[in-house]
């Protein structure tokens, strides 16, 4: 009986129409595993995964590859190149799609799994990707997990870095939340303030400059009251390795105001219209993150004070992530 291999553990007989037969079922077992079990990774951002290698097999297809990885306990991610059937499995789940190696016709996949009763995104293993996940808590919440940023697993409510989002916006939409968590988006008050009632968490704000530069401050106590309090802040215990100006320090124990509800202390006008934002004004800032995203410097741009050290107390800065981790 003369044998040809479709895969590795697939064998036709010498009949061409159960040959055929076979060939047709496992094309579509191939769109059932990499829509259901695998996801295709396209961010085009060069990755060495070298360190995360299993091993290296050969396949006649991509189905076989993807199997070899499903079939082990430890294998994440496997990429495949059908030119010569090369099947190379990982440790890691793979966030980008190029291994160093420029040829187009290598395709990365990653193991689609959905984890269960996460509290935060520490629960997540480090060897996965940042993205979207959902944490149980008295109600489930889909929040951004940064894996990447050093420190972490952080759990992201507040991020921007291109404008593509307007953050001038009124008391409701800071309470529900806007934006998508892929891109500029802030949480909404009533999800973190669910987050932060399950664990103690500590608030790491991070920046950078048009110029490049980076910096960070954290604060070991962070709290948020509730609406009827509207929203008051409370921060203590700051901590910043490149001597960043404590910028939320004068906004601790003040409520959050929007240009509709007004709850700052000055007495002279809405600082929420001035500073053409939302924050935790006082008489009035401190700090401006949800100010006019701008590259001119200004009372109402996004800011952090004394962000470089300079007589420009309001120089504005290019991007900044507001993201927890527990205690």
């Amino acid at each position: 009986m003369e044998e040809t291999e479709i895969r590795s553990n697939v064998i036709c007989v010498n009949s061409v129409f159960v040959c055929f037969i076979l060939t047709m079922v496992f094309q579509l077992n191939l769109a059932v595993i990499t829509d259901s079990k695998y996801k295709v990774v396209t961010k085009p951002i060069i990755q060495n995964h070298a360190g995360s290698l299993i091993t290296t097999s050969t396949w006649s297809t991509k189905v076989g590859c993807a199997s070899s990885c499903g079939d082990s306990s430890t294998c994440l991610s496997f990429s495949y190149e059908p030119a010569n059937g090369e099947c190379k499995m990982y440790s890691d789940e793979v966030c980008y799609r190029d291994d160093g190696v420029t040829s187009s016709t290598i395709t990365y996949y990653t193991k689609v799994i959905n984890f269960a009763n996460l509290a935060n995104c520490g629960d997540i293993p480090t060897t996965h990707c940042s993205g979207v996940y959902t944490l149980a808590l008295s109600t489930n919440i889909d929040v951004y997990c940064d894996m990447d940023t050093a420190g972490g697993p952080w759990t992201v409510f507040a991020n921007r870095f291109d404008g593509s989002v307007d953050f001038y916006r009124g008391w409701s939409e800071y309470k529900n939340g806007f934006g998508n968590l892929t891109g500029e988006f802030w949480l909404g008050f009533d999800k973190l303030r669910t987050v932060l009632a399950a664990q103690t968490m500590k608030l790491r704000i991070a920046m950078e400059g048009y110029d490049g530069s980076s910096r960070y401050g954290e604060y070991s106590t962070f709290a948020i009251a509730d609406e009827a309090s509207n929203y008051r802040l409370t921060v203590s215990t700051f901590n910043a390795p490149d001597g960043l100006f404590n910028g939320l320090s004068y906004h601790s124990g003040r409520s959050f105001s929007t240009f509709d509800r007004d709850n700052d202390s000055n007495g002279a006008g809405s600082c929420a219209e001035a500073a053409h934002g939302a924050w935790w004004y006082a008489a009035c800032v401190d700090s401006n993150l949800f100010g006019n995203y701008t590259s001119e410097p200004g009372y109402p741009s996004m800011h952090w004070k004394y962000f470089f050290s300079s007589p420009t107390s309001y120089t504005p800065v290019a991007a900044m992530r507001m993201m927890l981790i527990k205690l």
